[in-house]
């Protein structure tokens, strides 16, 4: 056991690393032990990480230690070797400990993300303690109060993680004796995770981490939000197959038993599918591995009573588990730069197609130990209670906001226009993009907003959004928390009687939007880009009309020597898409040139609210002239006359 924790504190060591989002946390750790609050920006408070208990213990172990980013490494490195040398100590046999061992060695996700800053290693261990106090309350019928009070604690350190043990939690309290046990159990262990929610809509005005609405206002399609958590599963197997087959040999080998392990591989199932439903993430096996490391626990450890039949994983023969590890060490060694092997040459900057990148590849050459420069680490030159200035300086990003945080001080506000950290921007629609990344959501900043940021005042000029944000003021910024129009303006952010009048199909589509009507004047082909009338496009265009199948045709002209989109939205899905222009170098004329076209069968068919049409590539210089759609009184002779004219062109007549 020594030895082997000590090859896994090695290996920790080459790989150690901290992640830009981990230090989105540490500033607020640094501004909460600077006089500050728990503020990422000092004159807002807004709650920008998901893991409170983490962020505790960050702050407690940077108090002890004095360096904010030693602190993060050493109580990653603490933690980590303490899950790896409870999960082999706790094995069932020594080949199992051989297995458990060989996973988490090999395992990319599983080392990437012990030392990355983020909660991930205090996941591990309260799902090791949920474990052990599960076996226990089987085989005692008492702890039923303890597993509730890890659950509270593991929403704590990130919510969705509790969908792991959620069937074990209940398959326990099912077999507590009464109905008062359990009502019991359930409502003392609750209570950390209860007065933190109580805690969080006193002190930030809302009962959720912000991160939490962000995610909620992206305006992508169910289909389409599925169709990226795929490709997460598809890129873990792809960069570290051992953790995916892994949790599917833990899986298997759960169901194939009874009782715990089964509860357990059901969770895995569950919290699996949660991962794929809301597209996985942007960090490349970071979601992966606390259903790894249930896996582990299920093949390593005696979840199952030995007295229960012959059968499944649990009576698996030494020969089987020898083998089942051999597999594994074979698959986790043709895994490409494996932490084992890993050193001070590992970089993995590429970002790919789907968005979704080896996070540690990417940030390994600036801010990990191995190559760390006496200055890369050193303690941030932070103010200690400072006075808030009068004006701020705001900076505005999307995606560094660790780096941009800890970089510009405290007294920098850090516009994050993609609304991690952003109160205002997080209840607004994401700007429609078909191209989306995931985790990189943008907001259109409203008109007045960065002023009303610089100056600590409301200078929004959209009148709905103003009444939104004296309300947001209120709950995020007043000085005094505890006066009654604070807490009725909480009240209405929470119950949405303060978003009436919002135009949110405007913000969605970044104030580039339309009525049909405005585009009915048929413009002649070779009408010049800069005539009046017509639009220039240096946005995708929001053109709106009456969601009603059955319209078969439509023309749209645009500037002849560029390349467009042309999207049919009904609602959040896209049901119709083709791509239009450019006209041939040897047959187009300057100017505006017209397109009449069928309507897409799946528009046709299931009816569309909104047409985008969108720049790709060209000149530079976008414009559209004007769309006539089929079913528009108004401009459906001029329609018919033009799908006429084609009709008798394509037919030759």
């Amino acid at each position: 056991m020594a030895l082997l924790c000590l090859v896994f504190f090695a290996v920790l060591i080459r790989t150690a690393w901290i992640s830009d989002d981990a230090l989105i946390t540490l500033r607020t750790v640094l501004n909460v032990t600077h006089g500050y609050g728990l503020t990422y920006n000092v004159a807002e408070r807004v709650q920008t990480f998901t893991h409170p208990l983490w962020m505790a213990m960050l702050t407690a172990t940077y108090t002890a230690i004095g360096n904010v980013y030693y602190a993060t490494f050493a109580l990653s490195l603490a933690t980590s070797v303490a899950v790896f040398w409870l999960a082999v100590k706790r094995a069932s046999s020594a080949t199992r400990a051989a297995l458990v061992a060989v996973v988490l060695l090999f395992s990319r996700a599983f080392i990437d993300f012990s030392t990355s800053g983020l909660e991930n290693p205090l996941s591990h261990v309260l799902i090791a303690a949920f474990v052990i106090r599960a076996i226990a309350n089987r085989e005692s019928g008492v702890g039923l109060r303890g597993l509730w009070t890890l659950t509270s604690l593991l929403y704590l350190t990130r919510p969705d993680d509790v969908l792991v043990v959620a069937p074990a939690l209940l398959l326990a309290t099912w077999r507590a004796p009464t109905w008062s046990a359990r009502g019991r159990a359930a409502a003392i262990g609750l209570v950390p995770a209860a007065a933190w929610t109580l805690f969080a809509l006193a002190y930030f005005g809302f009962p959720f981490p912000n991160t939490a609405y962000a995610k909620l206002a992206t305006g992508i399609s169910a289909r389409e939000t599925w169709l990226q958590g795929g490709l997460y599963l598809v890129d873990s197997f792809d960069r570290d197959p051992l953790t995916m087959l892994t949790i599917g040999l833990g899986v298997i080998a759960g169901v194939a038993s009874r009782g715990l392990s089964r509860a357990v591989a059901i969770g895995i199932v569950i919290d699996l599918l949660y991962v794929v439903s809301v597209g996985g993430d942007f960090m490349s096996g970071r979601f992966m591995t606390v259903p790894l490391f249930a896996a582990t626990l299920i093949l390593g450890w005696r979840l199952t009573p030995a007295l229960d039949p012959a059968r499944g994983w649990n009576a698996a023969r030494p020969v089987v588990v020898g083998a089942a590890t051999l597999v594994l060490a074979i698959a986790g060694s043709r895994t490409p730069n494996i932490p084992l092997f890993s050193d001070s040459r590992f970089d993995d900057r590429g970002v790919r197609p789907s968005g979704i990148t080896n996070e540690r590849g990417f940030y390994f050459s600036e801010r990990s130990l191995v190559h760390a420069k006496r200055s890369t680490f050193a303690e941030p030159a932070w103010p200690r209670g400072a006075a808030l200035p009068a004006a701020f300086e705001v900076s505005e990003t999307c995606g560094l906001m660790g780096v941009s945080g800890i970089d510009s001080g405290a007294l920098v506000h850090l516009l994050d226009t993609c609304a991690l950290a952003d109160p205002l921007l997080a209840r607004l629609p994401a700007v429609y993009n078909n191209e989306w990344r995931i985790g990189h959501f943008r907001r259109m900043i409203p008109d007045g907003y960065r002023d009303s940021l610089e100056r600590r005042e409301n200078r929004l000029t959209d009148p709905a959004l103003h009444r939104y944000y004296d309300d947001l003021r209120l709950a995020i910024a007043s000085p005094s928390m505890w006066t009654a129009a604070r807490w009725t303006a909480i009240w209405r952010l929470n119950t949405g009687g303060s978003d009436a009048g919002i135009d949110r199909r405007f913000y969605r589509h970044a104030g580039s939007i339309t009525e049909l009507d405005r585009l009915a004047t048929p413009m002649a082909d070779g009408t010049a880009i800069d005539a009046p009338g017509v639009r220039q496009l240096t946005l995708p265009l929001a053109i709106v009309c009456d969601a009603r199948p059955g319209r078969r045709a439509f023309d749209i002209s645009l500037d002849s020597n560029d390349r467009y989109e042309v999207l049919f939205l009904r609602g959040r899905d896209i049901v119709g898409r083709m791509e239009l222009g450019p006209v041939p170098a040897h047959r187009r004329k300057p100017g505006l040139t017209s397109y009449n076209m069928d309507v897409p069968p799946d528009a046709l068919a299931d009816g569309f609210d909104t047409i985008i049409v969108s720049p790709m590539d060209g000149d530079d210089r976008f414009a559209i002239g004007h769309l006539l759609l089929d079913g528009v009184a108004a401009t459906q002779a001029e329609l018919d006359r033009r799908r006429e004219i084609r009709e008798r062109l394509d037919s030759g007549r």
